[in-house]
């Protein structure tokens, strides 16, 4: 049994980290950190046995396994520092670092301490990537040059909390948070970057940080990714749009994983399977040239997946699929992109930033 101490029990610890943990045999839960009334209950609830406290350093004494990063994106790194300089393993929710020299010192410190920094990149497991995954690595479209790619919702009214804040120091707005993940995703299916075109801004009235995100990417094979992310978008477009040299495909609905981590469910027997109606479609040429269109299924989305290899590699030490240096490149994306922004310019990478 590998013991876990959860840092932050909000949206991402409670709902994202600890439910996910909690499905997966292997894991005890022995502390969390929140000084949150609110969230201590909840806590407790949860995770009976476990020591809730704001006590960061009597947590870190517990000496857990495995340390889960979850808190306020400006908590990740002195957080994720003070438990690798005890040598404990981490996972760290995104956005790792503000930077990816930040990125990568976190991983210099781990390497020093003999443990790992191990990048919580959730959706390589969605329903709707794995079967976006699936139909390219069938060959039925033939090679992918252009990607569409689009988390878009419609949030009249902000929250109010840090995600929102216009304080640049704060990490919040959708290049923080729709961003790496749309940007994990593109490296991973179209290959490297070797520039970056980026527009963010913010619509909604209320000041606010950046609500509304394009990111072009031209990739080394001469691919495009076309890249958005919004809090400001009331008809969104399909999730996914991929042409091929031998055809396309597109995907409208979403993974919804997401909505039923929050009803509070916990992976079990039938999770990850979407409705019928959730389907791939998919126009494919014939050696003349002649489309024609297909329907598939969605693949099961798994996102227990992430902490089954977190397990295997603590026990094991097998490679999990996503790594530190996969999250360096995708935070030099995201550098990259904040340079456009400010600038009004394209952001060459050299070398390429690649998974």
């Amino acid at each position: 049994m590998k013991t876990v101490v959860i840092f932050g029990y909000g949206l991402a610890g409670k709902i994202f980290h600890g439910q996910l943990l909690n499905s997966v045999a292997g894991f005890e839960v022995i502390g969390i950190l929140t000084g949150n009334d609110e969230r201590v209950f909840q806590a407790k609830s949860d995770f009976p046995h476990a020591l809730v406290s704001n006590d960061l350093d009597a947590l870190l004494d517990l000496n857990p396994d495995l340390v889960v990063v979850a808190g306020a994106n400006v908590t990740h790194v002195p957080h994720s520092r003070a438990a690798l300089s005890r040598g404990i393993n981490v996972v760290i929710d995104k956005p790792i670092a503000a930077n990816a020299q930040a990125v990568a010192e976190l991983g210099e410190l781990a390497h020093a301490n003999g443990v790992a920094v191990l990048p919580f990149q959730n959706r390589r497991w969605d329903s709707d990537y794995l079967t976006l995954k699936a139909t390219v690595d069938s060959g039925t479209i033939g090679t992918p040059h252009r990607f569409e790619s689009r988390l878009e919702r419609f949030r009249l009214l902000p929250k109010g909390d840090w995600r929102e804040l216009n304080d640049p120091e704060a990490l919040g707005g959708v290049l923080y948070d729709f961003a790496p993940h749309l940007v994990d995703q593109a490296l991973d299916l179209m290959g490297p970057v070797v520039s970056v075109n980026a527009h963010a801004r913010t619509v909604r009235e209320i000041p606010v940080s950046d609500d509304d995100l394009l990111i072009i990417l031209q990739h080394e094979s001469g691919g495009l990714s076309y890249l958005v992310g919004s809090l400001a978008t009331a008809l969104p477009g399909p999730r996914f749009t991929l042409a091929g040299t031998k055809g396309a495909l597109r995907i409208n609905d979403l993974d919804t994983q997401e909505k039923h981590l929050k009803l509070g469910e916990i992976p079990g027997d039938g999770w990850g399977i979407e409705s019928a109606e959730s389907t791939v479609e998919i126009w494919s040429s014939d050696v003349a040239g002649e489309l024609t269109h297909s329907t598939l299924p969605f693949e099961i989305g798994n996102w227990p997946e992430y902490y089954r290899e977190v397990l295997a590699f603590l026990t094991e030490s097998v490679l999990p699929t996503v790594s530190l240096d996969q999250a360096v490149a995708t935070t030099r994306v995201l550098d990259a992109a904040r340079i456009s922004v400010a600038n009004g310019e394209v952001v060459r990478l050299e070398p390429p930033a690649t998974h």
